[in-house]
């Protein structure tokens, strides 16, 4: 199936196209978020789109999480393994989690279908939704203290969840069986499926309106020159070598930190990225599958690069990456790899530092991949939430608090935002409190959290809730909370403040927690505080503009 460009593709043509890929793409988003039933979809937008060439290559996504979006041309090619594309057919929907088969973790559940026009496949619709809980022995699955894939919930394997427009009811059955909330999950799957079924309907009708082999070309014409675009700017860099190493905790089998190193080697036209030296896989959930890799390497290389254009397959043509097996970052089967976002984000955080010399005018100071996060469960015993046999229900709720984004040669860096891999939206308030017996006590900027500099970093969040219930069981983690970790500054900025998880502040018995919970008890009237860590600063404090100090006091951010 050709998808190179033949003919004249003159530049308006190809890039009206491109866009209305991405206009498809983002209307599969849409239907996926209104269709969601858990909050962490239709709220937070933990959840991915994306449109493929029969060949595997993304033709566009829709702007949602870059870790999720970055994993599925991995994830596609297993897909194919599994399932040659001559077994695929109209009314198909295939699914995976597994993280040893291209995927991240496993709450990330991912779903392609197939796009036929007059009996040719033309296209693969893509979605990926992050679901509340898949099993495990804690609510919202993740437990850092795992040492094996095979605690952390239900593994699919690469299956055909709907035959031929058929759904496969023993799939769902089996899901259903081994999550907590299984009117949820199957909810929100059906919303993925709904996702893929609008991606299928508009991206025929746009081969059928431009004439197949006309689409073909224009498609090939956008990878094409997505690709030319970042090799000419890659060629114009200087070749060499560029290394950089960062510093995240462990805090679960060891209070060593993880070391990341990485080598960033410019030749040419090309990069390539090199993690030899990184320390070896744990005996824990940090461990991030190879796919995750790949995708937080090529998110960094293009934030670089060119985060100008549209993201498509040929914008990662010139990359190439090496990541040892048995590392950190390509850990062996049965590895544990849950709680990988914490790592995944601190690749992308390794890769931007080490060419931040590269592009002094896209490159930032540290940012927070502090990353405080929590899932809760047990039962909601409000007296309005019990049903008629006067039963409490069970609930399961997850909350992400962002941070500061390190400052840039452009300004400031932006205040409570979740940077990098995620691009979760804090969960509202109002949410919460009607969804879970838990009460938002605060939500608030933390003054002085970003790091000093001619343009400081953004603020991080703080962030206090009360537990209603007698008994309450969390797993939560934060990174960044000590001088060795917390986000760098550039160019002679400082660091930005740490982030931290804390009981019962300013309460008889409070006390700081350590970075990673697992099975944590609360009890009623029990109040945790996350706090995200600020960014770092860039450039030297004393030439800050006097306006923007006069500023940052007026405001209170400082």
């Amino acid at each position: 199936m050709n998808f190179r460009p033949h003919g004249n593709i003159d530049p308006i043509s190809r890039d009206v196209f491109q866009q209305q890929l991405v206009g498809i793409a983002e209307e599969m988003s849409m239907a996926l978020r209104r269709a969601a039933f858990s909050s962490i979809i239709w709220d937070m937008y933990d959840y991915a789109c994306g449109l493929f060439t029969p060949e595997g290559e993304m033709m566009a996504q829709a702007e949602t999480i870059p870790a999720q979006l970055g994993i599925m041309s991995t994830a596609l090619s297993h897909m194919k393994q599994a399932f040659p594309l001559d077994q695929w057919k109209p009314g198909d929907v295939l699914v995976c989690n597994d993280p040893y088969k291209g995927c991240t973790h496993t709450m990330d559940i991912v779903l392609f279908s197939p796009v036929f026009l007059e009996g040719e496949l033309i296209g693969i619709t893509s979605t990926i939704a992050h679901h509340v809980d898949i099993g495990g022995k804690i609510p919202g699955t993740e437990a850092a203290d795992n040492a094996e894939i095979f605690a952390e919930g239900i593994i699919l394997p690469p299956l055909k969840l709907v035959d031929g427009g058929k759904p496969n009811p023993a799939i769902f059955d089996i899901i259903a069986a081994n999550v907590r909330d299984p009117a949820s999950c199957q909810g929100d799957l059906r919303a993925q499926i709904a996702g893929c079924r609008m991606g299928e309907r508009r991206l025929a009708e746009l081969f059928k309106r431009q004439g197949v082999s006309h689409a073909k070309a224009l498609t090939g014409a956008c990878l094409d020159y997505a690709e030319t675009y970042m090799r000419r700017v890659i060629a114009a860099m200087p070749d060499g070598r560029y290394h950089a190493s960062v510093l995240t905790e462990d805090d679960t089998t060891s209070d060593e930190p993880l070391k990341i190193a990485v080598t960033v080697e410019v030749k040419g036209d090309k990069l390539k990225v090199d993690f030899t030296g990184t320390v070896a896989q744990r005996d824990n959930a940090l461990n991030c599958p190879i796919a995750s890799t790949l995708s937080m390497t090529n998110y960094a290389v293009k934030c670089i690069v060119a985060p100008e254009i549209a993201q498509n397959e040929g914008c990662n043509r010139a990359v190439e990456m090496v990541a040892p097996e048995g590392s950190l970052l390509n850990p062996r089967r049965p590895a544990a790899v849950s709680v990988r976002h914490l790592t995944q984000q601190a690749v992308a955080d390794a890769v931007l530092k080490a060419m931040a010399p590269l592009a002094p005018n896209h490159a930032a100071a540290g940012c927070q991949i502090s990353f405080p996060t929590f899932c809760a469960g047990g039962f909601d015993e409000r007296p309005e939430k019990r049903g008629e046999d006067g039963m409490a229900p069970y609930y399961v709720i997850s909350d992400i608090i962002g941070g500061g984004m390190g400052g840039s040669a452009q300004g400031d860096g932006l205040d409570a935002i979740d940077t990098h891999g995620g691009n979760c939206a804090v969960l509202s308030a109002e949410v919460i409190e009607t969804l879970s017996p838990l009460r938002v006590l605060e939500t608030s900027l933390v003054a002085g959290s970003g790091g000093e500099g001619q343009h400081r970093g953004g603020l991080g969040i703080r962030r206090d809730y009360q537990f209603l219930s007698e008994r309450t069981i969390m797993g939560a983690y934060v990174q960044q909370t000590r001088d060795e970790t917390r986000p760098w500054g550039l160019e002679g900025g400082k660091p930005g403040q740490p982030g931290f998880i804390s009981l019962n502040p300013g309460k008889p018995g409070a006390r700081p927690l350590k970075s990673k919970i697992y099975g944590l008890k609360l009890e009623k009237g029990d109040v945790m505080r996350f706090q995200g860590a600020g960014g770092g600063g860039w450039g030297d404090p004393k030439t800050r503009d006097a306006a923007a100090k006069a500023r940052d006091q007026a405001e209170g951010f400082v």
